[in-house]
């Protein structure tokens, strides 16, 4: 009896099938396969499928032993054959293999290079539409000359009308300097009791630091922060939920303040301009921003409100300060090319006068109604990158990086007490009364006045996990908010 010969593998075959399209026979399991990979017979590559397949009935038989494998030489050359058969599959497999990766690898770099001319594109927009602005403003900052020519520098300086306004209300102001008694006033040991009443990640975690903080006048829970991932939270304290992200800002944040009568959020960047934040409806939002402000060349480090509220101040590491109008955003007087760049500046409690801390260490008092240094505080041994005046005007506190803090008393004006500190000072505040003292370093630490000339330590705060950047106290210090490079805003009250 013939035996029945597979037309693939040339061996009989265990289960064998006709296919008529072809005229030849093969093992089933064979070219089942075949016709799943190829759907072609892999002899006269016509293509068949499935169906054309017809089962032959044969007789059950051993398979016969090729006559290679009858002997011990036979079965090692046929060993030999089916191993050499295996390194050539293998072979093809990692050509294979290795194509794919190049293919895929030149897929990936065109994809990177996409990106990167996307990016560069984008960067490029961004750069167009502030040039833009910028010229826009100037535009509406220039006035008009003769023959329809137009002038930039469109500043008024501080008019005897502004001076005027300013001299009268310092003058009322003045009058409740004496006030010794404050009712209101949370009392010493209530103070000390004060403990972490929130622990707020409000700020992205990707660049993680809140820098600045500032706490409304009059209602405690509003809140503003400024952070390094460029973004100013208004933060609802009493609710313990974030009201308004407001975003436009290209890098950190280096100052906010919270207007004591209208719903407006001043905020200074890294990205040398000062924006103004407007809500049309209630302090809860939504906010707008209706001035971009670009007059400093640099870092814009430090803001601060007029106690009249119309006006504002911006201080900057490129070696000036100017004042602006906040109801139009116009620049009234830029002071440039000045000695020293500036980490600080705030407006005395009655207006007159100004006080700067420099990048080269002495402390500067400005008369703003001739613009010039009446007094230089000198003592600190690196640079004072905070400030703050106490209530009554006649005190001014300092923090520098050298780990001090410098109490001055105005009237002299001198250094009545030094404060040493473990780490630098990054931020000092006084309540609204000028009785307590908050400083941020590697801790939040509050002082009171021990006597006339001396303050003293009433608490230490040590909740958050990192450098302390910033501290504000509520209307009669009723509470405390810091802001930390652990991410997080602290609510601090009596417990």
């Amino acid at each position: 009896m013939s035996t029945i010969v597979c037309a693939i593998s040339g061996n009989a075959a265990e289960e064998p099938v006709f296919a008529p399209k072809t005229g030849h026979i093969y093992e089933k399991r064979l070219i089942e396969k075949q016709i799943e990979a190829e759907g072609k017979c892999p002899v006269t590559k016509e293509e068949i499928t499935k169906d054309d397949l017809m089962d032959i009935k044969t007789n059950k038989s051993v398979r016969p032993r090729p006559a290679t494998a009858t002997s011990i030489p036979g079965m090692l050359t046929l060993l030999q054959s089916e191993w050499d058969a295996l390194m050539s599959e293998t072979y093809e497999l990692k050509a294979q293999l290795d194509t794919s990766r190049k293919q895929l690898s030149h897929a990936l770099y065109q994809h990177d290079a996409a990106c990167r001319v996307i990016a560069r594109l984008i960067r490029e927009r961004d750069m167009a539409r502030s040039d833009n602005q910028k010229l826009q403003e100037q535009l509406s900052h220039s006035t008009p000359l003769p023959g329809g020519a137009v002038r930039e520098d469109a500043e008024t300086g501080l008019t005897p009308e502004i001076l005027q306004k300013m001299k009268e209300l310092a003058d009322t102001l003045s009058k409740t300097r004496k006030r010794k008694d404050f009712p209101d006033l949370n009392p010493l040991a209530q103070l000390k009791k004060f403990t972490c009443v929130g622990s707020h990640p409000i700020h992205k975690s990707t660049a993680p630091g809140i820098t600045c903080v500032d706490i409304h006048r009059s209602d405690a829970k509003r809140v503003v922060t400024g952070g390094m991932d460029a973004q100013v939270i208004v933060f609802d304290a009493e609710k313990e939920k974030m009201q308004e992200k407001l975003l436009g800002h290209a890098k950190k944040i280096t100052a906010v303040a919270l207007h004591p009568t209208k719903d407006v959020v001043l905020s200074a960047s890294q990205d040398a301009t000062v924006k103004v934040w407007t809500s049309s409806a209630e302090w809860t939002g939504p906010y707008t921003c209706s001035h971009t402000i670009r007059k400093h060349a640099g870092e814009v480090s430090d803001i601060s409100i007029h106690p009249l509220g119309d006006y504002f101040l911006s201080a900057g590491l490129d070696k000036s300060w100017a004042v602006f109008e906040l109801e139009s955003g116009r620049c009234v007087k830029h002071l440039r090319e000045l000695e020293h760049g500036y980490n600080c500046m705030k407006w005395h409690p009655d207006g007159m006068i100004l006080a700067s801390g420099t990048q080269g260490g002495p402390v500067q008092i400005w008369d703003i109604k001739e613009q010039k240094v009446v007094a230089s505080l000198t003592g600190h041994e690196d640079a004072v990158k905070t400030l703050s005046f106490s209530g009554n005007g006649y005190h001014l506190a300092t923090g520098s990086e050298d780990g001090t803090v410098k109490l001055w008393d105005l009237r002299k004006p001198l250094n009545i007490q030094t404060l040493q500190l473990s780490a630098p000072v990054n931020s000092v505040a006084f309540d609204s009364t000028g009785q307590y003292l908050s400083v941020a370093s590697d801790v939040v630490q509050i002082y009171n006045w021990a006597s006339k000339s001396s303050m003293a330590e009433a608490v230490t705060l040590k909740d958050h996990g990192a450098a302390v950047l910033g501290v504000c106290f509520s209307q009669h210090a009723m509470s405390l908010a810091s802001v930390s490079m652990d991410r997080t805003l602290k609510i601090f009250k009596n417990a």
